[in-house]
């Protein structure tokens, strides 16, 4: 089998390829600008503590507003049990007044 023998033609044909292809110093230069260094990794690092410790703080009260929640969805059922206790002894005692709310 015979090696294909490459023409000067080809050669400059190939060579034009790759020049169109290559990376050049600016294209570097450029591709490092747009890139994050340590110290923006680090930066944003403490952006993302920063806003953990204060996702933690919101659930904190979030959870200490629901269980006040709760004691006032208790006291409703105690208020609403009294004034049907009230009720029943008003009626037991022939008192029929109703005060608005």
């Amino acid at each position: 089998m015979a090696a294909k023998e490459t023409t000067l033609k080809e050669l400059g044909e190939m060579l034009a390829h790759v020049v169109e292809r290559m990376t050049t110093k600016d294209d570097i230069v450029d591709l490092r600008k747009t890139m994050a260094t340590k110290e923006d990794i680090a930066n944003l690092a403490g952006q993302l503590t920063s806003v953990e410790r204060e996702l933690k703080s919101i659930r904190r009260d979030l959870d200490d507003l629901r269980e006040k929640v709760e004691n006032v969805i208790g006291f409703q059922k105690e208020i609403d049990h009294a004034l049907e206790r009230i009720a029943a002894i008003e009626k037991h005692l022939g008192i029929n007044k109703k005060i608005a709310a």
